[in-house]
């Protein structure tokens, strides 16, 4: 990576580590759930792109059966 951007990044990473530090932590938790919410519904349009002929449940199946492997493989990784 060319130097000078590999300074300006390691600027913008210190200045977002910055800003978080002075956010309330209210702000904090309401962005945690916002973030899951966002997350969550990506994966459902994903599943839904995927398998059209879906229905409502099906769609709901296969989020949490995703979900699942992902907390498997958190754990996994934490061990």
């Amino acid at each position: 990576m060319n130097d000078g951007i590999a300074e300006l990044a390691g600027e913008l990473d210190a200045d977002r580590i910055r800003r978080a530090r002075m956010t309330p932590i209210e702000q904090k938790l309401l962005a945690g759930g916002e973030l899951f919410d966002a997350v969550r519904q990506r994966m459902i349009w994903g599943i839904r792109s995927q398998f059209p002929e879906y229905d409502e449940s099906q769609v709901y199946t296969e989020y949490m059966r995703r979900l699942d492997i992902s907390r498997k493989l958190e754990r996994s990784a934490n061990e």
